[in-house]
């Protein structure tokens, strides 16, 4: 397994995945696994419960709006994998940015996307704007 589009792997908890989370909510949902390093090898988590909770907390403190996502954990390895759906209420932020995924990286939209994110989260495409 290796990181893609739709894959990301986090060795240890910092704030850098909340890029990733608001690219899958705006472009296309995506699983977040933490205590798996850059290689694949899984190297767990220390309290992966307190962990979720601390994962959570992060999302809802600073992704608006609030993404879909579950849980779950790989009780033998102490693997968490944060599974992020694609929301209806785009575009979704990252301090006042949106992301999208290139490949393995989560990179800000630029305006053209972020129009479309926004008109996307109205029901409205480009196409059905009047001249």
């Amino acid at each position: 397994m290796k990181e893609n589009r739709v894959l990301e792997f986090k060795e240890c908890i910092t704030n850098t995945f909340l890029k990733t989370v608001s690219a899958f909510a705006n472009f296309g949902t995506g699983k977040i696994y933490f205590g798996v390093n850059d290689t694949g090898r899984d190297v767990g988590i220390e309290n992966p419960q307190k962990a979720c909770l601390d994962i959570e907390n992060k999302i809802n403190d600073s992704i608006q709006p609030k993404p879909d996502f579950s849980f779950s954990i790989n009780e033998r390895t102490n693997v968490i994998c944060l599974t992020v759906l694609e929301g209806s209420y785009k575009p979704y932020f990252y301090k006042g940015k949106a992301y999208r995924r290139s490949d393995t990286a989560s990179i800000e939209v630029d305006r053209v996307e972020l129009s479309r994110l926004v008109l996307e989260g109205q029901n409205k495409y480009y196409e059905e704007l009047s001249a």
